[in-house]
């Protein structure tokens, strides 16, 4: 109970963890080249600088001959074709920061010379829509990669219990054929010393016809039939010693064994509770992911 309550904390903590964070925007003037460029900024959480400045330069390049120009953290694109901001070429003058767990891109167009897109005009909306877009596009690849991270986790858990389950049905398996072995060595003893009786008996009438015999002859003869059974008894006393360790190490052998299944059993409760856990983590990571895409 204790355990579970645990859990139930952890969940609660790790499912504000794992919300998804908003992408917001502002306006701003950043200056490129002594150009003081009016812009927007844009917020893409979770994500890593080096791809989104990859990503970045691939979204704006796309449609367009021209070579970005590559500066550190800033990306610069003359003559750049983006039909979703401007049916005609456009300056794009871009940089991206990363600030904790956030990735902030700033982005700047200059429709003509001196001419730039401001805010309030249809330009301006449609590179907010861009710049939006983009950040989604960033943040589910994010979520998706998270999702796709806990997942594999989860597909770890379930090959380690399977292998639990199976190296205890192994185990049960190898219990039975060894309470088997154990049967069958008993079924031998029990023979062994029925055998063992009449063997005795032989002994004991040998011995006895023995010390009342004088013809040499029928003396040799006896005395040849009871060698003859006290060796049979040798060999049946060490089938029995044989038979009776067998059994005990077949005992201690169950015994380990048993003690394994327990260790498993725990093993499989602590993996379900790991695996029901994880399955709650991947619910707020498939939320998560659901939520942005709606963004």
């Amino acid at each position: 109970m204790k355990k579970l309550l645990l859990l139930t904390t952890f969940l609660l903590i790790s499912g504000l963890i794992y919300a998804q964070k908003p992408i917001t925007f502002s306006d701003d003037y950043k200056s490129f080249s002594n150009v003081e460029f009016p812009g927007i900024w844009v917020s893409i959480p979770e994500a890593s600088a080096e791809i989104v400045q990859a990503n970045w330069v691939k979204t704006i390049q796309r449609g367009t001959k021209s070579k970005p120009v590559i500066s550190g953290q800033n990306v610069s694109l003359f003559g750049a074709i983006i039909k979703p901001i401007y049916d005609g070429p456009i300056n794009i003058e871009s940089s991206i920061l990363s600030q904790d767990t956030v990735v902030m891109l700033f982005a700047g167009v200059e429709l003509k010379r001196g001419e730039f897109i401001t805010s309030g005009s249809n330009e301006y909306d449609r590179l907010k829509t861009f710049l939006k877009d983009f950040a989604k596009s960033e943040y589910i690849k994010v979520a998706e990669k998270q999702l796709s991270s806990e997942e594999s986790k989860l597909k770890i858990l379930e090959k380690e219990l399977s292998g639990s389950r199976k190296s205890t049905g192994k185990f049960e398996k190898k219990i039975q054929s060894t309470y088997s072995m154990i049967s069958k060595e008993e079924d031998n003893i029990t023979s062994y010393r029925k055998q063992l009786q009449v063997t005795d008996m032989t002994i004991d009438n040998a011995s006895s016809a023995l010390s009342v015999m004088t013809d040499p002859d029928a003396r040799k003869a006896k005395n040849t039939e009871l060698k003859a059974a006290q060796k049979t008894k040798k060999g049946l006393m060490k089938k029995i010693s044989s038979s009776e360790n067998k059994i005990s190490k077949a005992n201690n052998s169950i015994s380990d064994m048993s003690n394994s299944i327990n260790v498993n059993q725990k093993a499989q409760n602590d993996l379900n509770l790991a695996i029901n856990a994880q399955k709650m983590v991947i619910n707020e990571f498939q939320n998560k992911l659901k939520t942005i895409k709606t963004y």
